[in-house]
């Protein structure tokens, strides 16, 4: 596997751990300044900026969940620019979700950060 794809996927997988630990700190820190998440369930509502990503989740009600990222591809634009696609299926208590991640990730002093993570849901 390329380097670039290697590292962008361990991003993702990052992202779906800090996120079961409600590492709201460590998730914002995976964004650019003006990066923009949408969570699957509300694809068309983003929350735009580190700062408000932070809020959102540290805001957000605890839940016991595992979020589980397949069937990564990842397109290099260029040495500083990517596009991925994953699948997400998200286990909690009560319910089992299923959907996908469209991101695009920027380089950034030596570290791949999310400027757009917009996901939707299959079922």
């Amino acid at each position: 596997m390329n380097d670039i794809a290697w590292a962008v996927e361990l991003q993702i997988r990052r992202f779906a751990m800090l996120n079961d630990a409600h590492d709201s700190d460590g998730l914002a820190a995976m964004f650019t300044q003006d990066g923009s998440f949408a969570r699957p369930s509300e694809p068309d509502a983003p929350v735009v900026g580190q700062d408000n990503i932070r809020a959102f989740f540290r805001d957000r009600p605890k839940r016991v969940s595992r979020h589980v990222m397949a069937n990564t591809i990842v397109d290099i634009v260029s040495d500083r620019e990517v596009r991925a696609h994953s699948y997400v299926v998200l286990y909690m208590a009560d319910k089992t979700l299923v959907g996908d991640f469209h991101d695009r990730l920027v380089l950034e002093d030596g570290v791949w950060l999310f400027a757009e993570r917009r996901g939707t849901l299959a079922f």
